[in-house]
């Protein structure tokens, strides 16, 4: 037994091990134990008493004690071991305490006796009963030892169990009074525990001691040597822990009266708000702000004294305010020594979503300031004493004491974010705001206020002045997007990684357009599997239906039918609405009848904000005053029909919305107050009307099959307003009568395509010449001499002429210029400009020489009364002019030309445009005369200039672009020709629309160029698609329909489609002949190219007798020495030619040829054509020498004119190759056709049909030793 005890560290070590039977892991501890192990500080304390209990002890100890080899053993195990220790020794002196007690009581009956005999007797019994007495000290004090120890055990037990009320206090909320008690209440726990556990350590082996041996050591070492001292300590120890317990209990009384204030204000948790958006924010966002000289102003007093303390930061849903609210918030607690509080308002959380529970949390983060902490809750106590309510009711109540409490501190940054959050009226908002600042106002240059939401300055009314605006634009988080984008796509495992990944940031940073919210949505729903980026972009991204919904309920206090009409009004817009179109158009949707009845407040501006600041989630104000979405998702929300609307009211269509509209614009038009005439005196009067004219088409032929519609544009159109407003078009926004047929086309389309009734279609179909036609009707009963009467039959007039429609439109001139005479005079300006007008219609109908005589009879009236240089005697030489070029009397028409460039040039100056369009005219009569490098050098200086005045995109930049082009493609110069009708192309289509007649020439004239280039089917489809276009703005009829009809002919020509090209040609021609007339330039035309067909399909004689016709009627109408002419003539002399009546095809070349030279010189390319088919017939004849002649002289000339690479000069270098090989010449053949080739390759291209005639002259004359034979391409 003994032996088995000789090591004191084994029964410790064996008792901890043993001690887990008695305490196990895997049963529950009493109830103390588990609140002990429960609380991590005290079990930490724990943990330190035991590290600083093993550095107090010996070497030799710590070999026996060796508490590092049980890392597992914790508090409850030696208080479990040392209790288990001491019932063992209880159980073991219960029967000897008996005996020793009967020993006693015997003892003490002769200890009397004992004494008196060692005192007699010592030598005898001294020794005995002295060693007796020892052995009963020893006993008497191993009892007592034993019952002291057990008594301090028991103390030291419940002190232990007193941890539980220890680790309570643990539970206190820590604070900056706090922190020091609880630092010294752990540094004293550590060290009672380490006491405790040296006691305990101690006991356990005292009590596992042999009897025998606890008797000498109680004996030797009393208990009150042995114990006493450890038991002191551990009694100061828990002396100074309920010193900290008794600070802690004060201030936890603190606490909670703090807590109960905290519970009558109702605060929210805005420190997890902020933590959370911290966490979301990308590193390097928002520096545009925080940088920005507003906000370092606003931020710092000392750095701007005179800065506003009032910050107001807009931006719509989405664009990441309240993660900028967070990073402003951040970095306000980095800057000096000031007070930063803040709330972030939250739709539906409560005590996050009223005005009031703003002040209770501006309150509640005040409280804690430590300056004033004391105070602050004592006022608060205060308040809620003199209340007595659960919670704080009274609003002004917590007025009061926001205000005194800002009057207290030094210095303050406030931000409230998310106001547009609120269940609050505009007015109440108002209110709130004006109160606040009023408090913050007292404060200046210490207090500063900052708000960010979607709401407008506006909301501050009065006091907006005091307020710093900042507004988060597209542009200004544009960086921020595609760094989270670029982010957010490197930390996705299937984004990084996805072939897209360069367009899909590139896109993603485009179409959010500034909004953060989508972003990050789109890039989840991408993540989750849409592997094709331009199909998951073109849908709104999950959780944005949400945001919308939430949004639509926040302004359900608006009126629904007022928010449905301003949100369709918006949607529908072909161009943002100005607030002042918005406001007046909704008051028209809600019944207003009359201009004069509209009551905006006094302001329609402040009317149209007020609608946008009450709607500000959902619309925004632009810079420039006008009205937008916040975000094109909200569009798709409004339009999509599954969508979880708040309303059902809510849930448009496209063609509902252009139907709202166009009701609101024709009732709009149809007030009474548009019959007059429109002045732009009136425009800011009638704010709405440039709108509701200029689209209201656009918005009626956008409602579907809308007979509503249709009948109220019916109705219109046959009032006086209906005329009123197609004369705005023209006359106000100098709309073209270009622009007019679209409209007129694009109402047509939508009409037949909609089945309405034949009225209906009919008048909406025409509704130009029909709105015309019905003014003149309603004014032909008033005196001629009216000026209505003459604008309506000039209106009328000029109507038809742009329909092609020459006859009518010069018989109402005919009377205007009549009546002009009579009322006015002769004399009298605006009679000349009638008369220029009929000359117009001479012209377009090809009528030259009467054009000539009117033009001359204008001049010489304006002379004599206007002045040389006139307006309306150089407008008269310009038509004079144009006449002259198209009867190919160019010289003249130079003249003319020049002394209109130079008067202008004097009169207006080099930039005007009317001296722009002297230049240009000037520039069309050099092209006429085939002297292109001056034309393209003239033309190029009016595009320079044209561009620098008028702008690039301008109509007449455009038309002198195409001008350049068309003398490119009369060069042969293919490439230049090209890239220029393109991009004019593509520039007309952008600025008037893919169906515009300007638009169309630029399509027809490229097609034109694809022609020569031998590229027949690129033509044949440009053309194809021109005409569908032309048929379905112009007409079907219109001359301009029937030059492509008649370009179309002229490539199936080409394309040896003889059969289709000659039925195409008679088509025209009948056409013409009925609209034009049988002696029209264009209907001649027509003929000329119906005997060019006749003479491909070898069937000369009806090509001859056609050609004689032509050159009759051109002999007649356009005289004997035009241009056009002498190209009958020309084909003629061809066509004898072909039928080998060579002595008449020479004679008519030669004639042609020498009146070519006289009229257009000896240069012209009609001229040099007449040389080189002169010298085809001496081929014909085998009069080789006089060809080669004529075809070295032609090349002479074509390379001073044209260049030497030109394809004309090249056909006729290719023409004296065949001279040579027909003379004999082969090598010298075969050398020149080589050259040649290589030339017409490089130029032309290698598939051009004259490269390709070439290529198989020189591989014919290769392979054959001799030919005699002429061939020409």
């Amino acid at each position: 037994m003994a032996s088995s005890h000789a090591s004191a560290s084994l029964p410790i070590r064996t008792s901890l091990a043993s001690s887990r039977t008695v305490v196990s892991r895997n049963q529950p501890l009493p109830v103390s134990l588990q609140a002990i192990t429960s609380y991590d500080q005290v079990l930490a304390s724990w943990s330190k008493a035991i590290d600083l209990f093993n550095s107090t002890l010996t070497k030799d100890e710590s070999k026996k004690i060796d508490l590092a080899q049980f890392p597992r053993a914790e508090f409850t195990d030696i208080l479990s071991a040392a209790n288990t220790a001491k019932e063992k020794v209880e159980h073991k002196r219960q029967s000897w305490t008996k005996n020793l007690q009967n020993v006693f009581r015997h003892i003490n009956r002769y200890a009397v006796v004992g004494d008196i005999i060692v005192q007699h007797h010592a030598e005898y019994t001294s020794l005995v009963w002295g060693a007796f007495r020892f052995l009963l000290l020893f006993a008497v004090e191993e009892h007592n030892s034993s019952d002291e120890l057990s008594k301090a055990l028991d103390t030291v037990i419940q002190i232990v169990f007193r941890a539980e009320e220890y680790a309570n206090l643990f539970s206190t909320p820590s604070s900056s009074s706090t922190d020091r008690v609880f630092r010294s209440l752990h540094d004293n726990l550590v060290r009672l525990f380490a006491e405790i556990l040296n006691f305990l350590i101690r006991t356990t082996r005292f009590f596992e001691k042999p009897t025998l041996s606890r008797f000498v050591s109680a004996g030797i070492s009393p208990f009150h040597t042995k114990f006493q001292s450890t038991l002191k300590r551990i009694e100061d120890y828990e002396h100074n822990v309920e010193k900290d317990k008794s600070l802690l209990e004060s201030e936890a009384r603190k606490i909670q009266q703090e807590y109960e204030n905290g519970v009558w204000l109702k605060h929210a948790d805005f420190e997890t708000d902020f933590q959370r958006l911290q966490q979301v924010h990308i590193s390097g966002t928002c520096q545009w702000f925080l940088k920005s000289q507003s906000y370092l102003e606003w931020r710092d007093p000392s750095s701007s004294p005179s800065a506003s303390g009032f910050l107001w930061i807009q931006g719509k849903p989405g664009s990441g305010k309240s993660v900028l609210a967070s990073q402003i918030i951040q970095d306000l607690q980095s800057f000096g020594d000031t007070v930063v509080v803040y709330v972030f308002c939250k739709n539906g959380e409560e005590n996050k979503n009223t005005l009031e529970s703003i002040l209770r949390n501006l309150i509640f983060e005040l409280l804690d300031w430590p300056p004033q902490k004391q105070a602050f809750h004592r006022l608060l106590l205060n308040a809620r004493l003199n209340e007595k309510s659960q919670y704080a009711q009274s609003i002004e109540v917590l007025w009061n004491l926001l205000t005194q409490m800002i009057r207290e501190v030094d210095v303050i940054h406030c931000l409230i974010d998310g106001l547009d959050e609120c269940q609050s009226s505009r007015s109440e908002r108002v209110s709130f705001l004006s109160r606040l600042v009023e408090i913050f106002t007292q404060r200046t240059p210490h207090a500063k206020l900052a708000l960010i939401s979607q709401l407008h300055l506006s909301e501050a009314e009065d006091h907006s002045s005091l307020w710093m605006e900042s507004s988060i634009e597209p542009s200004s988080v544009q960086d921020d997007i595609e760094l989270l984008a670029s982010t957010r796509i490197e930390k996705s495992k299937i984004l990084r990684i996805h072939p897209e990944k360069d367009n899909l940031l590139k896109q993603l940073v485009v179409r959010s357009n500034g909004m953060i919210l989508w972003t990050e949505l789109m890039i989840k729903e991408l993540e989750a599997g849409h592997w094709n980026i331009n199909n998951a972009l073109q849908k709104p991204p999950k959780g944005l239906f949400e945001m919308w919904q939430s949004i639509f309920q926040r302004v359900s206090h608006f009126s629904a039918e007022k928010t449905s009409y301003t949100l369709q009004l918006v949607l529908a817009a072909a161009r943002p609405l100005s607030h002042e179109e918005l406001a007046l158009g909704l008051a028209v949707a809600q019944g207003l009848c009359q201009h004069e009845d509209y009551d905006a407040r006094g302001d329609a501006m402040v009317e149209g904000r007020l609608v946008v600041q009450e709607l500000s989630p959902l619309l925004t104000s632009m810079p420039d005053d006008t009205v937008q979405l916040t975000h094109s998702s909200l569009k798709d929300y409004l339009f999509y029909q599954n969508a979880p609307l708040f309303s059902r009211s809510f849930n448009f269509n496209e063609q509902d919305v252009h139907a709202q509209m166009s009701t609101v614009l024709i009732k709009y038009m149809s007030f009474q107050s548009f019959q007059a005439t429109f002045t732009e005196q009136l425009q800011p009067k009638y704010f709405l009307l440039e709108y509701a004219t200029r689209w209201l088409v656009y918005h009626s032929t956008r409602t579907g099959v809308s007979t509503q519609t249709a009948e109220r544009l019916v109705v219109f159109f046959g009032s006086i307003q209906g005329w009123k407003w197609l004369q705005r078009l023209s006359d106000a926004y100098d709309m073209s009568f270009g622009h007019l047929q679209l409209l007129q086309s694009d109402m047509a389309s939508w009409a037949r395509s909609s089945s309405f009734n034949d009225k209906s279609v009919s008048t909406l179909s025409n509704f130009l010449l029909i709105l015309a036609r019905d003014r003149h009707e309603t004014l032909k009963s008033l005196p001629n001499d009216d000026t209505s009467l003459l604008d309506s039959m000039k209106n009328l007039a000029r109507t038809s002429a742009h329909q092609g429609r020459w006859n009518e439109s010069e018989e109402l001139l005919v009377q205007v210029v009549e009546i002009s005479k009579r009322v006015l005079g002769a004399e009298h300006p605006n009679t000349l400009m009638s008369m220029l007008n009929l000359e117009w219609t001479f012209d377009s109908q090809g009528r030259y020489i009467e054009s000539e005589k009117l033009n001359k009879q204008i001049i010489e009236v304006g002379r004599r009364v206007l002045g040389a240089e006139h307006p309306v005697t150089l407008r008269g030489m310009e038509n004079l002019a144009r006449t002259l070029n198209r009867q190919g009397r160019h010289k003249e028409g130079e003249n003319l030309n020049i002394q209109i460039l130079e008067a202008r040039t004097r009169m207006l100056g080099s930039d005007h445009p009317d001296t722009l369009m002297a230049m240009h005219n000037l520039a069309l009569n050099f092209d006429g005369q085939g002297r292109y490098e001056e034309s393209k050098s003239l033309n190029m200086q009016v595009i320079d200039k044209n561009t620098k005045v008028l702008g690039a995109e301008h109509p007449e930049t455009l038309t002198s672009m195409h001008n350049l082009a068309e003398i490119f493609r009369k060069q042969k110069l293919w490439k230049e020709a090209e890239e220029l009708h393109v991009q004019v192309g593509e520039t007309s289509t952008r600025v008037w629309g893919a169906e515009h007649p300007h638009t169309l020439t630029s399509m027809h004239n490229l097609a034109m160029t694809f022609d020569d280039q031998g590229r027949y089917e690129e033509s044949k489809s440009l053309n194809m698609q021109v005409i569908d276009k032309k048929t379905k703005v112009l007409g079907a009829e219109h001359p301009e329909t029937l030059m492509s009809m008649h370009n179309l002919a002229g490539i199936f020509r080409k394309q040896k489609r003889l059969k289709e090209a000659e039925e195409l040609h008679v088509q025209v021609g009948e056409t013409r002949t009925r609209v034009l007339g049988a002696e029209h330039p264009h209907t001649l035309m027509g003929m000329h190219n119906l005997a060019l067909t006749f003479d491909d399909q070898g069937r000369y004689e009806e090509s001859k007798s056609l050609n004689m016709q032509v050159i009759d009627k051109n002999t007649k109408v356009l005289g004997a020495e035009h241009p056009e002419t002498l190209m009958s003539m020309h084909n003629l002399a061809e066509i004898f030619r072909k039928q080998k009546r060579w002595k008449e095809a020479e004679e008519l070349h030669v004639q042609v040829g020498e009146t070519r030279t006289r009229v257009l010189g000896a240069e012209h390319p009609d001229t040099l054509m007449s040389m080189h088919n002169l010298a085809l017939t001496f081929d014909d004849q085998g009069r080789y020498e006089e060809s080669k002649s004529l075809n070295m002289q032609f090349i002479d000339t074509t390379t001073k004119v044209l260049g030497a690479e030109h394809p004309d000069r090249l056909m006729r270098m290719h023409n004296l190759a065949w001279n040579y090989h027909a003379l004999g010449g082969r090598n010298e053949a075969i050398e020149l056709m080589e050259k040649v080739v290589d030339l017409q390759s490089k130029t032309i291209g290698p598939d051009h049909p004259d490269t390709l005639g070439s290529i198989s002259a020189l591989k014919e004359w290769s392979s054959t030793p001799e030919s005699t034979a002429i061939t020409t391409i």
